[in-house]
């Protein structure tokens, strides 16, 4: 497997490394969370994952103390060798295996970590064991800072098909098209720099214009690193939100009905992003195999809308008259519709089948019904109000 594509950026830079500069020499790092027992996990050094040119490649699985296999959170941090596992890190994956989830701590160079990561994702798909914790049907990836920036374009990358879930902690990337079968926690520190925030806000839109699962979650009083930064509740609990987060959505009842919504949250997808035309096509898959479900046959008509096909719109709409949904739902896109297709006394019908208390005056200057603004009939529809 090879993945391409994947961005530089300023952030290059190893999240330790920007922590250290944060907090200053003198400074002792600590991480904002109780230090787990001993006894609540286990530490495996040292793992072999893979060669390269250079020797080899290896990782540190933090793993809960007790069980066969757990969720597993991969940490995407380019360091290697005692680096991969220094203290920031280390706390982070004591924590989580103490919580149930196996952690990963892997070696990522500077120059290789694609194909470090690439090396990773190919061991771990084929991994059978039970002596590390880890399930490979239930991985998710962590990156933060300038981490973010590498990591975020691999796991959006379809190949990277072992990867069920993604948190991405206050750093930004450069992608385009989010998957839409990859939840994404995205983590916001609202006293970052207002420049990487301001990406973040720009991803998050993005994938919200797409209809992707992504989820943002806001800590107004966090700063960068705020795990070590800000030791107090609020980040003892976005912490937990973090770990229930990849739990969840590891886990298999979450990704099967992921993956059974997938299509229909593609075609609102096209919508959101102005895709009509793609909208349409999916929709009218979608209406094939459920014929009566009436709500997506609304979407349907509204996607023709879009892209035109206002006479194939109207028909649509026509075939929900008392199917139970909303007046205005219906009613506004089918008048809308048939205006545009050039039936202006179905137009009106629409417009009369919603009640006064419900039909937005704005509708009077609507241009697309401005050819009938003078008809008493359509007056009518607003006097009075």
């Amino acid at each position: 497997m090879r993945m391409g594509g994947m961005v530089r950026s300023a952030f290059l830079t190893a999240f330790y490394g920007l922590c250290a500069v944060s907090l200053g020499s003198a400074q002792q790092i600590r991480f904002a969370y109780p230090v787990p027992p001993e006894s609540s996990y286990k530490v495996i050094k040292d793992v072999e994952y893979g060669k390269s040119p250079s020797g080899r490649l290896l990782m540190d699985v933090y793993r809960p103390a007790t069980g066969t296999r757990h969720p597993t959170l991969i940490f995407f941090n380019i360091a290697s060798g005692a680096e991969r596992s220094n203290p920031f890190y280390a706390s982070w994956a004591r924590v989580v295996a103490s919580k149930g989830i196996t952690a990963i701590l892997p070696d990522l160079r500077m120059e290789t970590a694609v194909q470090d990561y690439v090396a990773l994702h190919e061991y771990l798909a084929k991994y059978t064991g039970e002596e590390a914790g880890i399930d490979r049907n239930a991985v998710a990836l962590y990156a933060g800072s300038g981490n973010v920036s590498r990591a975020l374009p691999i796991v959006q990358d379809r190949r990277s098909t072992l990867i069920k879930s993604a948190v991405m902690y206050y750093g930004s990337a450069s992608v385009t098209q989010f998957r839409e079968d990859l939840p994404v926690l995205y983590v916001r520190g609202g006293l970052d720099r207002p420049a990487v925030n301001r990406g973040i806000d720009s991803i998050v839109a993005n994938a919200l214009s797409q209809n992707a699962p992504v989820t943002l979650l806001n800590y107004p009083g966090g700063y960068h690193a705020f795990e070590m930064r800000n030791d107090d509740e609020q980040s003892r609990r976005v912490i937990d939100q973090t770990i229930e987060f990849v739990k969840t959505t590891t886990a298999a009842e979450y990704q099967s009905a992921l993956r059974r919504n997938v299509r229909e949250s593609v075609a609102a997808g096209h919508v959101m992003g102005g895709r009509f035309h793609e909208a349409a096509a999916a929709y009218a898959e979608l209406v094939s195999t459920a014929p009566e479900n009436h709500t997506l046959r609304l979407a349907y008509g509204e996607a023709l809308l879009g892209d035109k096909q206002f006479g194939a719109a109207c028909d649509e709409l026509e075939k929900l008259k008392g199917k139970g949904l909303g007046y205005r739902d219906l009613g506004i896109p089918a008048a809308r519709a048939c205006m545009q297709k050039g039936d202006t006394n179905a137009a009106i019908a629409w417009l009369q089948s919603i009640p006064v208390r419900f039909r937005p005056m704005e509708l009077f200057d609507d241009p697309i019904f401005a050819p009938i603004k003078d008809r008493a009939e359509f007056k009518a529809l607003f006097e009075g109000r």
